[in-house]
Formats: structure tokens, sequence, C-alpha cells
């Protein structure tokens, strides 16, 4: 190990940061746990120091792992939003691969319906009701959006899938970045009433645990709100 070069070192590092991971999963450290010291790692993995601090960085990066001065190695708690932030990157410019993402939007918002519609309750029903309702009051672009964007994130909060809450968040981000729109214009009255209408048949159908007509609503409507 003393005679490894830097890509020598780098290369063997990817190998020894998915060793570290195996040992993550085999150990059932949490987020919060402490990992061994440098010197165990490295003892424990048989390799030398400078590959275990490459690997550590990595796995920093990735944001699996946070080094606090002083204290040590712990693990992090997962967050999907960076990674996902990198590969949705490529569909800028290309009308395929966005398309796709839309496509990909919908059907996690789809699963996060079938989830919801299980075990939602009255009170979760009144509040979506309460922010159609608030919407409708909406004039203003950026307000009318932001109300918008609560009422989807409200559905799919109530699946209770951390995986579809986080991917559907940074995706909305997403849109919400390449949005040209005059943040101080006013929504348009064709927007308002489609959107809202979708809404208000959407929170029918999860009364009445619709699934089909649901799934179908959710296609037409989403696809229609994005490409307005």
């Amino acid at each position: 190990m003393e005679h490894l070069n830097k890509e020598d070192v780098t290369s063997l590092s990817r190998i020894v940061s998915d060793r570290i991971k195996e040992y993550i999963v085999t150990h059932k450290l949490e987020p919060g746990d402490r990992l061994p010291t440098e010197r165990n790692l490295a003892e424990t993995l048989a390799v030398s120091r400078p590959v275990i601090r490459e690997a550590l960085s990595h796995l920093e990066t990735l944001g699996l792992i946070d080094k606090k001065q002083g204290k040590g190695l712990f693990i992090k708690e997962q967050n999907m939003s960076r990674l996902f932030q990198e590969m949705m990157f490529i569909t800028r410019g290309d009308q395929v691969k966005f398309t796709q993402l839309l496509e990909f939007r919908t059907v996690l918002e789809q699963a996060a319906v079938l989830q919801a519609m299980e075990n939602i309750t009255s009170s979760e029903l009144e509040a979506l009701t309460a922010i159609i309702d608030q919407a409708e009051k909406e004039d203003a672009y950026t307000a009318f959006t932001q109300l918008d964007l609560q009422f989807h994130r409200m559905i799919v909060s109530l699946s209770s899938n951390y995986y579809l809450l986080h991917l559907t968040e940074v995706i909305d981000n997403y849109f919400t970045l390449l949005d040209t729109s005059e943040k101080n214009e006013t929504v348009s009255e064709e927007v308002k009433k489609k959107t809202l209408e979708g809404h208000r048949q959407l929170v029918k159908l999860l009364q009445n645990r619709d699934r089909l007509a649901a799934l179908d609503l959710l296609n037409e409507h989403l696809l229609h709100k994005t490409n307005k």
C-alpha cells in the first residue's frame, strides 16, 4: 500500500467505499450511529489510511456519512435529493427526457394516491378541500401555484412513503425552477378553472375509494398542468 499512486488510491477507494457500505448494512447502523475510526476501518478492511480517507470522502460527498470535527464519523439521514437532482440535470434541453421525467412524476403520484386512499380520513379530505377553497380566492400566479403544489404534496405525504415524498418534492422543485412565467402575473381563468376542477374531482374520488378513476384523472391532470 505504501507505493500506491494517486490513481491507484482513487480506484481502490471506490471498492473500499462499497465495503464500508456493506459494513454499515451488516452492522445495522442507523442515522446518527457512529462509525469506527479511520484507523479501525483501515485495520478491519486491511487497507491503508489514505485509501480509507479517500473512500470516506467519497461517501461524505454522496451524503451517506458526516465527519464531525473532534467527534468522529456518523451515519447521515438518507437524503435522495442531491443524487436525484444530478440525475435530472441531463434532462435540460432534452425534450424526450423531460417528457419521461413528467411521466415518471405522474406515476409517483399515482402510486401515492393508491396508498393514501387506503386510510385517508375525513379530516384529511377536509384539509385538501380547504386548500382548494383557498386557491379559488387567489388570482396571483405565484400564490396560486404554491397552493397547487401544496395540494399535490399533501396527497403524496398521505401515502406515508418516504421515497415517494422526497422524489416528488425534488421533481416539483425542478419544474418550478423551469417555470419561466412572470411571478407577478395573474393566473389565467382557464388554467385556474381546470386545475381546481381536477383537484375537486380527485378529492371526491379519494373519498369514494375509486382507484381506477383517480389514476386516469391524475394522468390527465398532471400532464395538462405541466404542458399548459
